[in-house]
């Protein structure tokens, strides 16, 4: 899957939801499945900014 435009905590945390509801995944859980689905096991796959972005995320998310 190629990421042409750099995606912003808001995509990420809206993912990440949309995982925990539908896979009735625990953050942690969604985390972990997003890394390997998304970033295929690598989070600095797609470059630094992605990879701080999706770190946003996930403090927002856990806030």
């Amino acid at each position: 899957m190629k990421h042409a435009k750099v995606q912003n905590a808001d995509y990420f945390k809206t993912y990440l939801s949309l995982i925990m509801e539908h896979r009735g995944f625990t953050l942690q859980e969604a985390i972990e499945f997003m890394i390997a689905s998304y970033f295929y096991h690598n989070i600095e796959l797609y470059g630094k900014k992605p990879k701080e972005q999706f770190e946003l995320a996930i403090q927002q998310l856990s806030a």
